[in-house]
């Protein structure tokens, strides 16, 4: 099996036994096998593509981060009002779950 060996480095001794050395090689084992199942593994990777969707969520995620600015930057003791967030779109639905408008 393995024998042992003595290596010399600046003027120091350095024995390696067989447990050593059978040691070392299942070390060396594991990690050329793990390194080979990471190169080796199929890669998954998503791509969002552009579509009418994206873009009304990115108009709407960037109307949320104004928002969140505005009220960011107004001072500690200044009450937020309703009327800072007020837009033109309509707040009433158009249909409830019977069916009626409102």
């Amino acid at each position: 099996m393995l024998s042992d060996h003595a290596f010399h480095f600046f003027g120091r001794t350095i024995t390696l036994t067989g447990s050593d050395q059978l040691l070392a090689i299942v070390v060396l084992a594991i990690a050329f096998s793990a390194w080979a199942i990471l190169q080796f593994r199929r890669r998954r990777a998503v791509v969002v593509q552009r579509s009418a969707v994206s873009d009304q969520m990115l108009y709407e995620l960037s109307r949320i981060a104004d928002a969140l600015d505005r009220i960011a930057s107004q001072p500690v003791n200044h009450p937020i009002s309703g009327d800072s967030f007020r837009t033109d779109e309509p707040r009433s639905i158009p249909f409830s779950m019977f069916g009626r408008e409102r």
